[in-house]
């Protein structure tokens, strides 16, 4: 027992020097933020757009486009209502949007071990339709090519299924959806909650638009050809369990690798048609209220959307809003 103090001493002086260390270093890096951040009021951090550069990220005040915040951020994000950032792809940040109160976290990678048990679903050539067993897909009918994709609709199972190539909308017995039978090449499917639902569609005629669980066809021909649709985006913050994910709130960056745009699935209009000049990829919202939580569509009044746009000839990338103004830092 004799012997094993000096060891015991030893790690308990390397723990404390560890620990007394990390917390010096959060408290040098809060410093650093308290100082860049001492000329912003709390009531101007909504006003607050992120911006870009080869050197790294900064803000400017969204009402006149003036520099706040020099670019020397690795990333960041506009209020909700917290300011959240990363300072150098180690070290998290937040500002509470009332008493402008800084925490500083420094970066743990979490793994997450999932412990749950998948069964392969079994092709029956004999069934119809599927069988649902714990919200999964215990069985279908072998006469389709593959297992169905499952969803729920007004707290109903349906799946996409495929037949010879072609796509269509079941229920659980089978039964076509109308107007989603087996005639579509393409059949994605975009949930918005609220029980939302659009599939964007490629008839085997060559007919493209979106189609709802009701049949109703929008934008005939009138969508970006063999486009991918994006209606939610990433903030990553600390470790895996602390990063945000940003719901788009019904609107989605639709492009392809020539055109780009802005579409709302609420009212099936394009708030920035398709077009080459712009390279969007994201969107993203500031909020004087917290809304990831608990996500509804009836949250998107009180948002301020702003859309990411990629300048690839500078190598840098900027804000614009619904009425195309550009948030660059004069």
């Amino acid at each position: 027992m004799i012997k094993k103090l000096p060891l015991l001493s030893f790690l308990s002086f390397l723990f404390f020097n560890v620990s007394f260390s990390q917390d010096r270093y959060e408290d040098s890096i809060k410093g650093i933020i308290e100082k860049d951040f001492a000329q912003i009021k709390p009531e101007d951090l909504i006003n607050l757009v992120p911006y870009e550069t080869r050197k790294g990220a900064g803000y400017l005040n969204s009402k006149n486009n003036k520099t706040v915040l020099k670019p020397k951020y690795h990333q960041l994000d506009f209020a909700k209502p917290n300011l959240k950032g990363n300072y150098d792809n180690t070290s998290y940040f937040e500002i509470d949007s009332k008493t402008k109160e800084v925490k500083v976290f420094i970066q743990n990678w979490q793994i997450f071990d999932d412990s749950s048990v998948w069964h392969e679903p079994i092709s029956k050539g004999y069934s119809r339709g599927f069988y649902v067993v714990n919200n999964s897909i215990f069985s279908y009918s072998g006469t389709y090519s593959y297992c169905p994709y499952l969803f729920k609709y007004k707290n109903e199972y349906f799946a996409i299924a495929v037949k010879d190539q072609k796509k269509a909308v079941i229920n659980a017995d089978g039964e076509t959806r109308t107007n989603l039978n087996f005639e579509y090449a393409a059949l994605d499917m975009i949930n918005l909650g609220n029980d939302i639902i659009w599939f964007k569609y490629k008839t085997t005629a060559g007919e493209e638009g979106f189609i709802n669980m009701d049949g109703e066809k929008k934008l005939v021909n009138d969508i970006i050809s063999s486009s991918r649709s994006k209606t939610e985006g990433h903030f990553s913050f600390i470790d895996t369990e602390h990063s945000l994910k940003i719901n788009y709130y019904g609107y989605s960056v639709e492009s392809n690798d020539e055109l780009s745009g802005v579409l709302d699935l609420l009212t099936m209009q394009w708030v920035i048609r398709p077009q080459k000049a712009l390279k969007i990829e994201e969107i993203n919202y500031a909020s004087n209220s917290e809304v990831e939580e608990k996500y509804n569509l009836e949250d998107r009044a009180g948002l301020k959307f702003y859309f990411l746009v990629r300048d690839e000839k500078k190598q840098t990338s900027y804000y614009i809003d619904d009425k195309l103004r550009r948030y660059l830092p004069k």
